[in-house]
């Protein structure tokens, strides 16, 4: 376990699948991403965890060669390659191989030195001597208290559509919009948890978008976790939906480099949707980057949700829907997001 910490906030990552499993406000010790899998015959997921070389499920041939859902990373014991805490900076680095997919990817983490943010880069290198497809999926996995029917999602996506997860070459239809969704002749705010469907749903960002952002808010609470990246990095978004005896237990938020729920058979069939690649090639011995940026806020009672983000300078600013006298500034190194 890495724990990087400064006056604001706590983040602690698993060597044992590289998941963050606890992001928090020191005064406010509630963890939006404490969700565990329960199900023992998958790999241990738990909180923001990461779907690497694949997103969802392997082919039949590949299941029997041993690869499973979401790809081997989170199996893995990563290596703990640098922990340095400074005045300005709590950083870690840390690196997983795949031993089936010949890749191998570096993380570093940098933790803001006052503020309630983390950024993430991640460098995947090709070990094979031919190059091949491969996706990766930020799997961030919000769960109760932190989750319930009132919590708001918000973010800046153009269209989507349901993951049918059927093996068909034709899921994107119907397109669906946020935040309201027409479903079975009703209508679903998809910014509140309070229907099952659509269990996946996938959604892309405008190329003309620079960032595509997403927030979980928990007014009641006081606590917004969110995230902000590069679309030409991670141009999809998936949400995922588990609910028992009709109570959210599981909300996820993945941001990554595909949009569709099946193994790489289907996917490289498809290739793309909504004019977006659904998979990622990286050549001989290649090395690609992606990286993205985590926070936290205190939001008010009566908080409407969020509006947008965007970058000013070096401030990272957070603009509430409805209102324009309760923005959300935060500093950090503006190199960070490029």
């Amino acid at each position: 376990m890495v724990i990087l910490e400064n006056n604001n906030v706590l983040l602690k990552i698993n060597l044992d699948g590289g998941s963050y499993s606890d992001f928090h406000l020191k005064d406010q010790p509630l963890n939006p991403i404490n969700w565990v899998i329960k199900d023992e015959t998958q790999p241990p997921f738990k909180g923001h965890f990461l779907c690497f070389d694949r997103w969802g499920p392997p082919s039949e041939a590949e299941k029997s060669n041993g690869f499973t859902h979401h790809g081997e990373v989170n199996s893995q014991r990563w290596e703990l390659i640098n922990h340095a805490a400074t005045s300005t900076s709590n950083e870690c680095v840390m690196c997983c191989t795949l031993p089936m997919g010949g890749l191998e990817i570096t993380r570093q983490v940098s933790l803001s030195g006052e503020e309630p943010l983390f950024f993430v880069s991640e460098k995947i290198r090709n070990l094979n001597k031919y190059g091949r497809m491969f996706n990766l999926v930020q799997h961030v996995t919000v769960a109760p208290p932190f989750l319930d029917r009132k919590t708001l999602f918000d973010n800046n996506t153009e269209k989507g559509f349901e993951d049918k997860e059927d093996g068909s070459l034709h899921q994107e239809e119907p397109v669906l919009c946020w935040p309201e969704a027409v479903h079975k002749d009703g209508k679903v705010d998809l910014r509140h948890f309070q229907d099952p469907w659509p269990r996946v749903s996938s959604f892309i960002y405008n190329k003309r978008e620079t960032y595509g952002w997403v927030t979980a808010s928990n007014p009641t609470l006081g606590v917004m976790l969110g995230y902000l990246w590069q679309v030409e990095a991670y141009p999809w978004i998936n949400f995922w939906r588990s609910m028992e005896t009709g109570s959210p237990v599981a909300f996820g938020m993945e941001f990554g480099t595909t949009g569709l729920h099946e193994p790489f058979t289907v996917v490289a069939k498809k290739g793309k949707i909504f004019d977006r690649n659904l998979y990622e090639f990286i050549d001989a011995q290649e090395t690609i980057e992606k990286t993205f940026l985590a926070f936290l806020a205190r939001i008010p009672e009566d908080f409407n949700g969020v509006d947008n983000i965007r970058l000013e300078d070096s401030n990272l600013v957070i603009r509430e829907r409805g209102r324009t006298d309760r923005n959300i500034r935060y500093k950090f190194k503006r190199d960070y997001l490029g």
